[in-house]
């Protein structure tokens, strides 16, 4: 093979891979930026884990009914940086969480803050005034 064709293959190679990566990220399109729901929340399971944690709860809504939620919250390493720890949020625990819900009304969303039982603030993403 020539210089040219290896060139052009690992060409190929870089642009598949990085395609590949690119496509496996999402965005947070699907939530609603512009709104901060709300929500006393009684925690099931708190997953510390990359790409994202995750934090699984319950709450009750307006009628009265059990919703069950999933939602999205950064990576250890950022939670670390603003004051988590993979036991911050145990089973059981009753807190207050601020989330940005998925647009489509689906028991989902992007976790921004959580007041813990002592009044604490957790921030996941917190605004860019305290950063």
């Amino acid at each position: 093979m020539t210089k040219r064709t290896l060139t052009g293959i690992f060409i190929i190679v870089g642009l598949l891979v990085m395609s590949i990566a690119v496509a496996g990220h999402h965005g947070a399109s699907g939530y609603d930026n512009t709104k901060m729901t709300i929500l006393q929340a009684s925690i099931t399971e708190f997953i510390w884990r990359n790409p994202h944690s995750e934090v699984r709860f319950e709450t009750v809504d307006k009628k009265g009914d059990l919703q069950r939620w999933v939602i999205e919250a950064p990576p250890p390493t950022m939670l670390t940086e603003r004051g988590w720890t993979r036991k911050s949020l145990m089973p059981g625990a009753k807190v207050i969480l601020h989330l940005n819900a998925a647009q489509n009304g689906a028991p989902t969303g992007i976790l921004r803050k959580v007041v813990l039982p002592n009044g604490e603030d957790l921030w996941a993403y917190p605004p860019l005034e305290l950063i």
